[in-house]
């Protein structure tokens, strides 16, 4: 069985790209969940540390805009859900920053709305149907700055799997100085919008791909939200990145124009010399007092490890694995308390980009004598990438849990179950699937996710939820409770396979004669 999904394709629609561009929309996709820690033990910046000022990556080609390390902002959430409508897939992530709700207001609205309409427009052309490939909507986001004053966010869309597939980004500014969220436009005074008009216009003018009619008509008007990704480079340059369709063909793809530091310096406005300054030296400055981020439970006491608890023969006794999916998240932590109390094992699929945010929070889980296994670094349908991006996909997603564990995790669980040849050829390591589906992502109901979990239990089992949900973390206690009663064993999936799980695994053997 070579691909492993709900669902599987569904006809293209059309004009995205160019829509979402006039439009004006902010790119993003998602609900609410997940990645939170950055407490005491790693969170705020450490002595010596320096952020990053890396290269972002566009297919083959590199983009000059500078990111800066989220573990310079302290109490920082990755705000985390997905889903699967049919064969249509989406997964968002964006930041909750303590001290900046207002950011995160607008950042959540904006992706409740994308999602939104992403869902809208895939139920219309029909997720189910064959033939072709199912649209996907994967949303991404990097700091561009995160000091006291200025913090800047990122947003990349990626709208996946049919005719109009591509990407869009956003840059969504907040002034500490004001408490205020601001566009991308109030980088530049507003009395040099001509100028950078003017600047802009030079620079693309007879460049290969770009309409001349489309680029008079966006520095004519100055429309902020055609010029809605501003940014900057490691070297103070301003970067203006035009969505597909907004000046040029969309098949030719995002357009950029990088205007030298020389250049930009006079058409910035106040905030947008703070903007470059942090851009260029980036520094940690948000410390503000608790604004309603979610607080971390402290894993309690009396927690399991290794040498704490005795293996388990699942040949002889029933066992079954209970993992979880697409954290950490602001309640991992509860749950790991649960799951000490039955001293029960388990198995975390954790995304790459959570744990990078969260690394103590996936610490504490590998230290509780848990299983850690990768699930992708931003949750990708991998099937729909080359050998290649599978791979350094993977690769990145192992690091993360390498930095923040020192281990190297064994076993992968590809987002949505989503599995190919290329996939299975792009890692040697065991793909995890599952026998019981929750679906706690579609249904938030505790009491359902319960029924749904015990009766779906047989020795071997493979039950999936996600720990970015709380209604499915509080399902938890019940689920231990009623199959502890029934003589079931909490393993880790390596352990229901007696350490050597097979290529792609479901589910594993009952043990002789065990009542199924």
């Amino acid at each position: 069985m070579e691909t492993v999904r709900r669902g599987e394709t569904a006809p293209r629609s059309a004009g995205w790209g160019a829509r979402r561009g006039l439009a004006g929309v902010l790119a993003l996709a998602g609900l609410l969940t997940a990645a939170c820690d950055t407490g005491s033990e790693d969170g705020s910046a450490r002595a010596g540390e320096r952020a990053s000022s890396e290269v972002q990556q566009v297919g083959s080609r590199p983009e000059p805009i500078a990111t800066v390390s989220p573990t310079l902002l302290e109490k920082l959430a990755a705000v985390r859900d997905s889903g699967n409508d049919g064969a249509c897939t989406w997964s968002a992530v964006y930041p909750q920053v303590q001290g900046a709700p207002e950011l995160t207001a607008e950042l959540r609205r904006t992706v409740e709305a994308e999602r939104a309409r992403f869902l809208e427009e895939a139920r219309r052309t029909g997720c189910d149907e064959t033939g072709r490939k199912a649209p996907e909507l994967n949303i991404d986001f990097s700091f561009l700055a995160t000091a006291g004053d200025v913090i800047g966010v990122r947003l990349v869309i990626l709208h996946l799997g049919d005719m109009t597939a591509g990407k869009a980004t956003t840059s969504v500014w907040y002034d500490g100085a004001t408490r205020k969220v601001v566009p991308a436009s109030s980088l530049i005074d507003p009395n040099a919008r001509d100028r950078l008009a003017t600047a802009v216009k030079g620079t693309l003018a007879g460049r290969k791909g770009v309409d001349a009619q489309k680029l008079d008509s966006v520095v004519a008007s100055l429309d902020p939200r055609a010029f809605d990704d501003l940014a900057f480079s490691a070297g103070g340059d301003l970067v203006v990145t035009f969505d597909e369709g907004v000046v040029g063909a969309a098949t030719a793809g995002q357009v950029q124009v990088v205007l030298p530091r020389s250049t930009a310096q006079p058409l910035l406005s106040e905030f947008g010399r703070r903007a470059q300054g942090r851009a260029m030296e980036p520094e940690p400055g948000v410390t503000s007092s608790p604004s309603g981020t979610p607080t971390v439970e402290v894993v309690p006491t009396g927690t399991v490890t290794e040498s704490a608890r005795p293996q388990v023969n699942c040949r002889r006794v029933k066992c079954v694995a209970l993992t979880f999916d697409d954290g950490p998240g602001p309640y991992t932590d509860k749950l790991l308390g649960y799951l000490a109390k039955y001293r029960a094992r388990a198995t975390f699929f954790v995304v790459g980009q959570n744990t990078v945010m969260s690394g103590a929070v996936v610490r504490r889980t590998a230290q509780a004598g848990h299983e850690i296994g990768g699930h992708s670094w931003s949750h990708r349908d991998l099937t729909k990438l080359t050998a290649a991006d599978v791979r350094a996909d993977l690769r990145r997603t192992e690091q993360a849990i390498r930095d923040a564990t020192g281990v190297t995790p064994k076993i992968v669980r590809p987002p949505y179950g989503a599995l190919n040849a290329t996939v299975r050829k792009a890692t040697n390591q065991p793909m995890i699937l599952w026998s019981v589906d929750t679906e706690d992502w579609r249904y938030r109901n505790t009491s359902r996710v319960v029924r749904t979990a015990i009766k779906g239990a047989k020795p071997g089992s493979i039950i999936l939820f996600h720990d970015i949900h709380a209604t499915s973390v509080e399902a938890i206690p019940q689920v231990l409770r009623t199959l502890s009663a029934r003589g079931y064993h909490f393993v880790t999936v390596s352990e229901l396979f007696g350490g050597k799980p097979p290529k792609v695994a479901y589910s594993a053997q009952p043990p002789a004669g065990a009542k199924r």
